[in-house]
């Protein structure tokens, strides 16, 4: 990864926005910009000053590791027991320092408080927040790369755990296995927290697999995936356990093809606003429109959510390397739900999928 040109956007931002310092505390921000991996309890800051070279601080005991792997030169450690990573900041701030870029959604009032002290003044606070996400939202070709990658072990693994799905098995039963047959097949770990929903745990929807056993009649979810390099992936599946109703097929096609049209709408210039309502158009056709109740889709990148959002009110305009989902969903009490999620890129005359598990109801 070019490391160095992302640094060079973040020292243009400082300049425009006149800030001498940037601090960043969110972890995926850190691994992009470093590319070195950290435990998912451990803590980093990454700081850029737009008059020296960048300081990466970490635990003492990721220290040796990250000197070693990580591009930064200045790498530098905070104690762990009792863990204090602000106090190592005192040392770089500077004479003259008083505007400091930060993540709005990562910064506490307590910490501005404490860096303002280690400062020994006032400090002025910047959102940088917005930049990195617009850093973020085109992928190169060395980070499809990655993706591509995370989302074939997905795929894998999906068409692993299809043939484990049958009336019996407990949802966290395969939750459990879909994490261990990630890591199997070469990732990092997964994504987020593997999730298999089925019944009424499907249509509620309750997000987290239980000691549910599955049940002939019901329809079940399986949403999960992959990081490999720090990129992630995202895929989701609908099964049949046994015999389905008609009814609950029905649910499953409007999914289905609902995806399918929101799919075919992306294209560089599209707003990211038509996308969902080409979904939302599919789902309220078949009189279930009230049964889908959030958004289509989201990018992903080294966070498994981030920009851009596919939703109502959300006029980007997408652009040729944005990754996104692309996963309508229809959840009806007392019967069933069914999403099908798949992970899409933006290409020059359209979009490419980059999950190909099987999408029929199996």
């Amino acid at each position: 990864m070019d490391y160095s040109e992302r640094l060079a956007a973040i020292r243009d931002w400082m300049e425009e926005h006149a800030v001498d310092l940037v601090i960043l505390l969110d972890r995926a921000n850190a691994r992009y910009l470093t590319g070195f991996r950290l435990n998912s309890t451990a803590t980093s800051l990454l700081v850029v000053d737009g008059d020296g070279e960048p300081t990466y601080i970490v635990a003492q005991l990721d220290l040796e590791r990250a000197r070693r792997d990580c591009w930064i030169e200045n790498v530098i450690p905070f104690p762990e027991d009792p863990p204090d990573y602000l106090a190592a900041l005192a040392p770089l701030f500077r004479a003259g320092i008083r505007r400091v870029g930060v993540e709005r959604d990562r910064l506490s009032l307590a910490q501005a408080e404490r860096l303002s002290r280690l400062a020994g003044a006032p400090l002025e606070y910047v959102d940088v927040h917005e930049f990195m996400a617009e850093l973020r939202v085109v992928k190169s070709e060395q980070e499809l790369d990655m993706i591509r990658t995370a989302a074939s072990i997905a795929d894998r693994v999906m068409e692993e755990i299809t043939h484990e799905v049958r009336p019996g098995v407990a949802e966290q039963e395969l939750a459990g296995l879909a994490e261990y047959l990630l890591r199997h097949e070469g990732a990092e770990g997964p994504s987020f927290e593997p999730f298999f929903m089925s019944g009424e745990n499907a249509w509620l929807p309750q997000r987290v697999a239980s000691g549910k056993v599955l049940a002939s009649g019901e329809l079940a979810l399986l949403d999960m995936g992959a990081v490999y390099g720090g990129y992630c992936s995202d895929l989701t599946r609908t099964f049949a356990v046994g015999e389905v109703s008609e009814q609950q097929r029905r649910i499953f096609r409007a999914a289905r093809e609902a995806q399918a049209a929101a799919i075919e709408a992306i294209r560089p210039g599209v707003v990211a606003s038509a996308v969902d309502q080409a979904a939302r158009e599919v789902i309220g056709a078949a009189g279930l429109g009230r049964y889908f109740p959030h958004i289509t889709g989201h990018g992903v990148g080294v966070s498994i959510h981030e920009a851009p959002i596919l939703d109502r009110g959300v006029d980007l305009p997408l652009r040729p390397g944005m990754v996104v989902t692309v996963e309508p969903g229809v959840y009806v009490p007392g019967l069933g739900a069914a999403r099908v999620e798949d992970m899409v890129v933006v290409t020059q005359t359209g979009c490419e999928v980059l999950t190909n598990a099987p999408r029929d109801l199996v």
